[in-house]
């Protein structure tokens, strides 16, 4: 341990005692506090991964695969199990409406302790997004959420001590004893990238702002979509596949756009660039009779070209989960479910 009357080792001539004791007082505190707040939160989370291992939700987990992975191989998604499971206990929308955190605390609350309720219902309210380093202090960290643009205070110095001012990150939030935790998804991120993240996250809002009342709430229901960014970026094998995937679909677009008159529907563009079987005619069909029984259809056209072809789908009797087409659409299975019981109406 350094003496109190020793040189500094931070080569200033000065002792220790003048110079950057109080300094290291502030962050060795900052440091043990984070420690305890990760333990706290870790043994809470083991509480919860080992409920949702549950056989009542191995449909669901599967479910949850579909909607999050990009690639169908399990070997790769190894790399990304740790995401996967927070997305699963936290993020994924069950066929009841709800999370598993949620599914745990309604089941479990007469015997959680104040801690874990406040823990939960910060993890209920917490999203992946964009944030920029804006100030470090001994202590803590400022950042700003480049989507919502919201500031937060982390006390998560040492997981951030390599970062510098104005460098962005994909991270998590969670509020444990109040202290601010970054969990596993932490990511560092250009300025260049970070613009296309926001830039896309934005234009995904604007097209579902009839259905979430902010940006906050638009994040905490579409966190799958963050979560891709992450594999895109961590893995240049599948930021390939998506790249040659565009390709393949910007040529099929540009086909079908040709077949379509100039006030065409983009639904049934929508439709028509995501459906190659006989279901197709019948999406068509049920489509433009519901269009014209209702004048002033509102919202994004993937939620409702998702909804028509799972409502179609599951007519037919075929097997499909609304996990499965909101992933073709590039939506959420809560979206899909709230445009579905539109057309029901």
């Amino acid at each position: 341990m350094l003496g109190r009357n020793e040189s500094c080792p931070c080569g200033s001539g000065k002792k220790y005692k003048r110079c950057c004791l109080n300094k290291d007082v502030v962050t060795e505190r900052a440091s043990r506090k984070i420690v305890l707040s990760q333990k706290q939160y870790s043994q809470l989370y083991a509480k919860l991964y080992e409920y949702s291992r549950q056989p009542r939700f191995e449909e669901e987990y599967k479910k949850a695969q579909e909607m999050f992975y990009i690639l169908d191989d399990e070997n790769m998604n190894k790399k990304f199990e740790s995401f996967f499971n927070t997305y699963f206990i936290q993020d994924h929308i069950m066929e009841n409406k709800k999370v598993i955190t949620v599914e745990f605390f309604e089941e479990n609350k007469h015997n959680l302790n104040n801690f874990e309720v406040a823990t939960l219902k910060s993890v209920f309210e917490s999203f992946v997004s964009v944030y920029e380093i804006k100030e470090k202090f001994e202590d803590k960290i400022l950042l700003v959420d480049c989507i919502t643009n919201k500031e937060i205070y982390t006390e998560d110095i040492n997981l951030l001590s390599g970062f510098k001012k104005d460098d962005c990150i994909i991270a998590r939030i969670v509020e444990v004893d109040g202290t601010h935790l970054l969990l596993d998804v932490t990511v560092s991120i250009s300025q260049a990238i970070k613009d296309i993240i926001v830039n896309d996250i934005q234009h995904f809002f604007s097209q579902y702002e009839d259905l979430y009342k902010d940006m906050k709430t638009f994040l905490i229901y579409h966190t799958h979509i963050l979560y891709k960014y992450v594999q895109q970026l961590l893995e240049p094998q599948i930021a390939e596949y998506l790249k040659n995937q565009k390709i393949e679909n910007d040529k099929k677009k540009e086909e079908i756009s040709e077949s379509i008159s100039e006030d065409g529907c983009k639904v049934e563009y929508l439709l028509k660039t995501q459906i190659e079987d006989e279901t197709l005619a019948k999406c068509l069909e049920f489509w433009n009779e519901y269009k014209t029984k209702n004048d002033n259809i509102k919202g994004s056209e993937n939620g409702w070209a998702a909804a028509v072809e799972y409502h179609v789908r599951k007519e037919d009797g075929q097997a499909v989960t609304q996990s499965q087409i909101s992933k073709k659409y590039d939506i959420s299975p809560s979206t899909l479910g709230k445009r579905h019981k539109d057309l029901k109406i």
